[in-house]
């Protein structure tokens, strides 16, 4: 729906203000205002009206509405004293007083919310949000632009995260961290989460110690510390802000889905179903797959136009495809796969997991080298992107160039050393080692790999074939049982099937390894 006021459009389908057709940047909270307001225009909307409509009935100040309504009404060129558009009826509410012309966006369905609508039918609005404060220095060494700086990267690092909502720098610069500057920030916003931290670079060493705190239950999430040579700390500089922006991903979307496990499902909106269904997606097994799948259409079905949901819910059915589950059709998996990643893309082409869900569907027809040019741009949109990094890496190494992913599995390592996919990182090594046909190394990262806890039955039958391959009959039968007891019918076209290798080097081993498995 299209909603038209002197030299602006509000459009609620592709959450866009604009002034003379050019997009008006506006915060999720603000835009929501006004859609609260125009929906609502022919009555005064209270301040409990606002409240129930935005913050789902939260207890917000007044303060914290005032500054909403002032924001609003700065983006679309009106003020406090002239309340042209937005008119005060005091000690009642709010009016919007500007003539609208509604019209429907093409093919849009999205309804404009109002008070009492669910919170969930504006997802943005419900995405955790996270304040990184300036670093602070300490030690007796010369001020330096440094703290400032690794802030500055992490928020630039983080807010390439679409589901992760982030203050922006000069917002956040202007806090200490006093408890007097995170209240005063805490009754104008709903943010949730905190990072801080403080940089010592006296002496020979370069100390990095950071801190994530939930600012409405006052717990610690994390506490790390990184140190080095003072001499590399502008060198690694990039590293060190993408090691802290891979850490935050995980810790962040494992904290959402604790914080999800406390409610029933019916309960759940779409953000909590989605970081819910993440966690049980990334278990790898049948019955945890089951579960995220169900979480990823119960946000689909409260927020249709949710593009991570989509993409989710493409990962889980790539899982279903991928490690052919009992009882699923594979046919009809691969089809939900596909068609659940290019409706994600639909609603949003600058979305990471989005791209990266596509690219991994292509993986499911065969069409490996269809794949690389959406994990490049995966990768492009999130440097950061350890999946990306992990997919890629294995995508180049299916095609019959099988072009090695050393490099790929560092940086998925490096940038996410406990990730649930590090199974796949260790055997992009395995991999890239048998096809130079390092059979040593190749058997070194292959074990490592199987031996991930969350490891599929595909790295115990990689194991099997190249301990077979290093004349270690008896660790190449261990590995074998081992996958056999885990799935009874593995074989060649089992292993293929999941892993479709061009013809080449690595294709051809592991066919002659297995063979003489009896697989």
């Amino acid at each position: 729906m299209i909603a038209s006021f002197g030299n602006y459009r509000l459009d609620t389908d592709n959450y866009l203000l604009l002034e003379d057709n050019k997009p008006v940047e506006v915060e999720p909270q603000v835009f929501a205002v006004l859609q609260t307001l125009i929906d609502n225009r022919h009555r005064v909307v209270t301040k409990q009206d606002l409240i129930d409509a935005i913050w789902n009935g939260r207890i917000m100040s007044d303060a914290a509405i005032s500054s909403r309504i002032k924001s609003a009404r700065q983006a679309i060129g009106d003020d406090g004293r002239a309340q042209r558009v937005i008119k005060t009826v005091h000690g009642v509410g709010f009016r919007f007083i500007a003539e609208v012309n509604v019209t429907a966006s093409p093919g849009g369905n999205f309804r404009l919310a109002g008070p009492g609508a669910h919170a969930t039918e504006r997802v943005d609005d419900e995405r955790p949000s996270i304040l990184v404060l300036p670093f602070s220095q300490t030690g007796n060494s010369a001020p330096s632009i440094l703290p400032q700086g690794l802030a500055h990267d992490i928020i630039t690092g983080l807010s390439r995260l679409r589901w992760l909502k982030v203050i922006s720098r000069s917002s956040a610069f202007k806090l200490s961290s006093s408890e007097e500057d995170l209240q005063r920030l805490l009754a104008l916003t709903t943010v949730r989460y905190c990072l801080s931290g403080f940089v010592d670079t006296a002496g020979r060493q370069a100390h990095f110690s950071f801190e994530l705190t939930d600012l409405q239950s006052g717990a610690i999430i994390l506490a790390d510390h990184i140190a080095m040579s003072r001499d590399q700390v502008n060198e690694v500089r990039t590293d060190i802000t993408r090691r802290i922006t891979s850490i935050l991903e995980i810790q962040i979307s494992e904290h959402e889905a604790q914080r999800a496990q406390l409610k029933s499902t019916e309960n759940l909106d779409a953000w909590e179903a989605y970081h819910l269904a993440t966690a049980h997606l990334y278990r790898f097994t049948a019955k945890d797959n089951e579960k995220a799948t169900a979480l990823f259409r119960h946000a689909v079905q409260l927020e249709p136009r949710f593009a991570r949901a989509h993409a989710g819910l493409s990962a889980a059915e790539f899982q279903n495809a991928f490690n052919m589950y009992a009882g699923i059709d594979r046919n009809q998996a691969v089809q939900n796969a596909v068609q659940s990643a290019e409706r994600s893309i639909e609603l949003d082409r600058l979305d990471p997991l989005a791209n990266f869900v596509m690219g991994r569907s292509h993986w499911l027809r065969g069409e490996t080298e269809h794949s690389i040019a959406w994990l490049e741009r995966a990768l492009s949109l999130n440097p950061n992107y350890a999946h990306g990094y992990y997919a890629h890496g294995l995508a180049s190494l299916m095609t019959s160039n099988e072009r090695r992913g050393y490099d790929n599995a560092e940086h998925a390592v490096s940038l996410s050393p406990l990730d649930p996919f590090l199974y796949g990182f260790y055997g992009i090594k395995a991999f890239s080692y048998l096809a130079d046909e390092d059979l040593e190394n190749a058997r070194v990262w292959a074990e490592k790999a199987a031996l991930q806890p969350e490891a599929i039955v595909v790295m115990d039958m990689l194991a099997a074939a190249i301990c077979e391959m290093n004349s270690d009959l008896l660790a190449a039968r261990k590995w074998m049982e081992r996958g056999k007891n885990r799935r009874a019918d593995i074989d060649s076209d089992y292993f293929f099937e999941a892993l479709p290798f061009g013809q080449g080097n690595i294709r051809s081993l592991i066919t002659s390894s297995l063979m003489r498995l009896g697989l």
